[in-house]
């Protein structure tokens, strides 16, 4: 019996803990880049707003466990993204940088989901390798573990975009 594509998602997904870590050592010059872009950690919780809203309206049925799901990592993200910030410091400019950037994707008319998928795509697909290759242990870890879980939210989200071009 073939499985549903949510489910075969839903079954990929790891689970892991955010941990609060020591500052380390970006990459020699990073730093102050690294601080901007973390404060873009702004779009986790709204991504899981979006996805609970998409939620209240017409998704398919065997994608909801999977959302709900997604939507509890987006807390996750930012809980660890936020430790890191923590432990390094925030750039203050970037961070109300990052909030107007929110707050005009929150008033932003399109759909919820497609809201969604363009955030982790356009946004955490881009910094998270950066991360990678720039940050500390912390930040290393941190952007792996996201990562492993954008990649099953962005394939959600695509799928259920594509169903919703046909309902």
């Amino acid at each position: 019996m073939k499985k549903d594509p949510y489910e075969k998602l839903l079954s990929r997904k790891r689970k892991w803990t955010p941990v609060k870590p020591k500052a380390g050592v970006f990459k020699a010059g990073s730093a102050e880049t690294i601080r901007r872009a973390l404060a873009i950690r702004h779009m986790e919780l709204p991504v899981g707003e979006f996805i609970k809203e998409g939620l209240e309206k017409d998704v398919p049925k065997n994608a909801r466990k999977l959302l709900e799901d997604n939507v509890v990592d987006e807390i996750r993200h930012d809980i660890a993204l936020q430790y890191i910030v923590d432990a390094h410091g925030a750039d203050t400019k970037a961070e109300n940088e990052a909030m107007r950037l929110r707050d005009a994707w929150i008033s932003h008319p399109d759909h919820t989901i497609t809201k969604a998928l363009v955030a982790e795509r356009a946004i955490f697909f881009v910094l998270l390798p950066f991360f990678r290759f720039t940050g500390d242990p912390a930040l290393r870890t941190v952007s792996a573990d996201i990562s492993r879980d954008e990649q099953i939210h962005v394939a959600t989200n695509s799928l259920v975009c594509l169903s919703l071009i046909h309902i």
